[in-house]
């Protein structure tokens, strides 16, 4: 299970998040002023609002490249686990199993 203590775990991706948010509202901000705007006004604020996209796919890009590799990593570890406790793996998946048609079969009751 992963902690944030755990050094897959992301711990900037919640503070990427927050700064995605706060960028596409500065360039929503921004757009919204460049209706109001014109000539070379306008020309600066479509300049900001386009750098200010580029650093939220910026971001965004890194964000999901560090997903990847956290994804890699717990499949990885998964993986290990299932080699080294093939027993046990069998009966966690049926026990999952089991729950989850449990599941299934009272709400198809309802």
């Amino acid at each position: 299970m992963q902690t944030a203590n755990d050094p897959t775990f992301p711990s900037g991706a919640e503070s990427t998040v927050e700064d995605l948010n706060r960028i596409v509202a500065q360039a929503e901000s921004l757009l919204r002023t460049l209706g109001q705007e014109g000539g070379e006004a306008a020309e600066a604020v479509r300049d900001r609002v386009t750098e200010t996209l580029a650093q939220a796919r910026a971001r965004l890009a890194a964000t999901a490249v560090e997903a990847e590799a956290v994804v890699e990593s717990l499949a990885e570890r998964t993986d290990n686990y299932v080699r080294s406790n093939p027993w046990q793996s069998v009966a966690i998946a049926a026990l999952l199993g089991g729950v989850v048609t449990y599941l299934i079969t009272r709400t198809s009751r309802s």
